[in-house]
């Protein structure tokens, strides 16, 4: 499988919320993985005709610190602008609409990972979704399909020695 498997990564989507990886504290797992997946030469093509799967590279981290308004408690902006993300790639590309989005994947570690999902039916239903918010009461995760991700806090190296000895 290794040798094989394919995976095309859409350019589409503007920064921050998309291809700028957010790399320290517990939502570092999303980040790192967005940053180890697009500088990957294994298994990355740019050709989507020879992808198995199609990754969706935004972050949830991000686009909680670009959407949302503190203190509103609606989260239905982060939904519906990833449903209009989905929509321009369908629209855009004919990967998506072949198999309604079951060939696509997502990575996504904030809390609020699964609910910016909700705004697509397709993006709910269909896409494999890796999260560290991995609650099937929820109905948004889905055990057989959908993957957990455990939350991995990136933390700074420390230099206990740094002030001994006067260096």
């Amino acid at each position: 499988m290794e040798t094989t498997l394919k995976v095309y990564i859409y350019r589409d989507g503007a920064r921050p919320v998309f291809h700028n990886p957010y790399l320290k504290g517990i939502y570092a797992s999303e980040g790192w993985f967005m940053k180890l997946m697009e500088e990957n030469k294994q298994f990355v093509t740019k050709d989507p005709d020879r992808a198995h799967l199609f990754y969706l590279p935004y972050s949830a981290r991000q686009m909680e610190v670009a959407l949302y308004v503190p203190g509103s408690h609606d989260l239905k902006p982060l939904s519906i602008f990833l449903r209009d993300y989905v929509n321009k790639i369908a629209a855009k590309y004919p990967f998506w609409n072949r198999t309604h989005g079951s060939d696509h994947f997502l990575v996504a570690c904030h809390d609020w990972g699964p609910y910016t999902v909700t705004g697509h039916k397709e993006l709910a239903r269909n896409t494999i979704k890796a999260l560290c918010n991995a609650d099937p009461s929820e109905r948004i995760f889905i055990a057989g399909r959908d993957i957990s991700l455990p939350e991995t806090t990136i933390r700074e190296p420390r230099r206990p020695l740094r002030y001994l000895g006067g260096n």
